[in-house]
């Protein structure tokens, strides 16, 4: 799959109001696959070629059609998704490898002609100087963007790893639902996410916080805003994953 471009263009209300019939809150699906399918997928990631390497992961992604990978993926994951998130098509799946922690965004991007709808993270490893798996987290808040203030532009980015010039989401034009003042205290925040400035967490509630755990997966909408823990400031060297990306049937 080639690089994705992050088109400047915005949802219409009747796409927005697809996408918000199958809102909901994230959840944690525990012994989502076996182990011999973590055992399979984590030899396979030794494998990939990325062709997105950016400052804060390596990216790579596919479809169930595409060779070598794509058949294996739809045999381990299409049934389970259908009976989790019910009827979907596929928008793609990505191999990932973590270079540094995520800060806060929404997955959402921009199509004519497709509709959103959930992503779902798989945990493949987190590599540390520990021989277990060190502990780690992904988190989700509350707060949303359906791309709806987008200039309508038809012009965009490659990729999506530079973070350098991120703002906070309270300051994004298309951050949704934000609170009044500050509902995440201090020690939560430096426990989880001190990769970013505490004053990122005015206008945010937390939704989830998904402990990573082999076989397991955590769900979210597209919309949904979320991001990593400090992964390197526990002393994790990377983390590998698959994420899969869906759009409404």
């Amino acid at each position: 799959m080639s690089q994705h471009i992050y088109l400047d263009n915005s949802y219409t209300d009747e796409q927005i109001a697809k996408m918000q019939s199958s809102d909901s809150g994230s959840w944690v699906i525990d012994n989502f696959i076996s182990s011999a399918d973590v055992n399979e997928l984590r030899k396979i990631i030794d494998t990939v070629d990325y062709p997105e390497h950016g400052s804060t992961s390596k990216y790579a992604g596919s479809a169930y059609e595409h060779p070598p990978y794509g058949p294996i993926m739809r045999e381990i994951f299409h049934n389970k998704l259908t009976s989790e998130i019910g009827d979907h098509k596929l928008d793609f799946f990505a191999w990932q490898e973590a270079i540094k922690p995520w800060k806060i965004h929404a997955d959402l991007r921009w199509y004519a002609d497709k509709i959103p709808h959930k992503v779902i993270l798989i945990p493949l490893d987190v590599i540390s100087d520990n021989k277990e798996w060190a502990d780690t987290y992904s988190i989700t808040f509350k707060q949303r963007s359906y791309l709806r203030n987008n200039a309508n532009s038809n012009k965009g980015t490659k990729g999506n790893t530079d973070q350098s010039s991120w703002k906070r989401p309270i300051n994004q034009k298309n951050i949704e639902d934000c609170c009044d003042g500050y509902r995440i205290d201090k020690a939560t925040w430096n426990t989880y996410m001190s990769h970013m400035p505490y004053d990122w967490a005015e206008g945010l509630e937390i939704d989830t916080i998904y402990k990573w755990k082999p076989g397991s997966a955590v769900v979210w909408d597209q919309t949904q805003l979320h991001c990593a823990d400090n992964f390197l400031a526990r002393g994790i060297k990377t983390k590998l994953s698959i994420v899969i990306m869906t759009n409404h049937a």
